[in-house]
């Protein structure tokens, strides 16, 4: 892929701990339900870069965009060996490579399970996946006729605004035991999160690979509570928890509010609350990268923290809570686009590219803290869908995020909310 010169220099600069992907092919979405060859089922191995703390990032000239990251999943897949265990989410999809991918490894002996959104029922490639033999497949919810799915995995709350459409599994993250590397050896405990969805979107997205037993073991945990649910119709609106692990941190959804706080209120929303434990001395940054940002009480502690002397910087990827931006820009972004820049990577009548993309770095001194996953900053995230946030603690991951922020922050324009916009934040938008 086409990269800046800044971006070169830190690849360079983190070789041992990172590695950007290159570009694939785009592959053609026909034909769903093919056979891979025989051959195919011999466990391929996979560079040890792509496993061990790997951080891979698009652009807007690469001509698949999310190709290199399919590339990159359908790596870790194949090089899974028999008798590895690979549980992978799905919440949008259409790559045939995944589907080729995933029927080898079942065939070579790979325990595969895989958990997807009601949204997909019907479509072909939800059918291939069905068809597969010995993957265990659990499908959250059933398609609806606006497209949407009829439930999450653990959660079917819905109610007036903000939560009067249905929830999602939303996640974006795959578990797998083991995979062979290439020169000999075996890396253990890998688990890989995404901002992507493995289709054909056109947008900034980002992801990362590493072998975390720990990490590993709490995402794995969150996908086996994902299939009780999915698979026995049991609910859990409450499910979300906070699970430390060592130096780092694993955020489930949804999470219900306190009793008497409306669903749009600060109550138990985790990134509220490390937004007002952040202490703003000693030159404080924090650089916010989330493709909706809807909340009105994280808006407020943003606004906070900058009052308190935190450097705080934000990117979005849109305006609007409805797809392709099709209605009135969000309330409590036109708060915080009046309050302080806030750079937009979003839909325009020129083509703009969204940012899709869902992470935040924290930065006091020499510590760091990185948060990333598939956690947009909306009410249906926080109190409806299946989402996670994974937090690395003075990683060195956080190099080449902080510099996908530099590159969005620089590129990217500052948004101007429409004169007659309304700043009222109710937390009323839709979801």
């Amino acid at each position: 892929m086409t990269r800046s010169a800044g971006l070169r220099g830190l690849a360079m600069a983190v070789v041992a701990t990172t590695a950007l992907s290159l570009p694939i092919a785009p592959a053609s979405a026909a034909n769903p339900t093919r056979e891979v060859p025989a051959a195919a089922a011999a466990a391929v191995p996979i560079a040890a870069s792509e496993v061990r703390n790997y951080a891979w990032f698009n652009q807007k000239t690469d001509s698949d965009m999310h190709g290199g990251l399919v590339g990159h999943v359908s790596r870790l897949i194949n090089a899974a060996p028999a008798g590895a265990t690979l549980s992978l989410t799905l919440y949008f999809f259409n790559r045939q490579e995944i589907v080729d991918a995933l029927r080898g490894a079942a065939a070579r002996g790979v325990r595969v399970r895989i958990v997807i959104n009601g949204s997909q029922v019907g479509t072909a490639h939800h059918t291939a996946l069905k068809s597969i033999p010995n993957v265990r497949l659990v499908t959250c919810g059933e398609r609806r006729s606006d497209g949407q799915s009829t439930r999450g995995c653990v959660s079917t709350r819905t109610g007036a605004a903000p939560l009067n459409n249905p929830p999602l599994l939303h996640d974006k993250f795959m578990t797998i035991s083991s995979v062979r590397l290439a020169g000999g050896g075996t890396a253990r405990n890998v688990l890989y999160v995404s901002s992507a969805n493995l289709d054909h979107y056109r947008a900034y997205e980002n992801a990362l690979t590493i072998s975390h037993a720990g990490l590993y073991n709490t995402y794995l945990g969150y996908f086996n509570d994902l299939v009780r649910y999915g698979s026995s119709g049991r609910t859990s609106p409450n499910y979300g928890r906070t699970t430390t692990v060592g130096t780092h941190r694993v955020y489930t959804f949804p999470r219900r509010e306190a009793a008497g706080r409306t669903p749009g209120s600060a109550s138990n929303d985790p990134i509220v609350s490390l937004l007002k434990s952040t202490n703003c001395s000693g030159g404080t940054r924090i650089d916010l990268a989330n493709f909706r940002i809807q909340r009105a009480a994280v808006v407020k502690e943003l606004k906070a923290a900058r009052s308190r002397g935190c450097q705080v910087r934000i990117v979005t990827g849109a305006t609007s809570g409805r797809p392709h931006d099709a209605g009135p820009p969000m309330k409590a972004l036109v708060d915080l686009a009046r309050a302080m820049p806030v750079h937009l990577c979003g839909y325009t009548d020129a083509g703009g590219i969204p940012m899709h993309e869902k992470f935040m770095i924290i930065r006091r001194g020499g510590q760091s803290t990185l948060y990333t996953g598939s956690h947009n900053l909306t009410y249906r995230a926080l109190r409806q869908n299946d989402e996670n946030i994974l937090a690395l603690r003075n990683h060195p991951l956080a190099a080449p995020f902080q510099q996908r922020f530099e590159q969005h922050h620089s590129t990217c324009l500052p948004y101007q909310p429409p004169a007659n916009a309304g700043s009222t934040i109710d937390g009323e938008d839709a979801g």
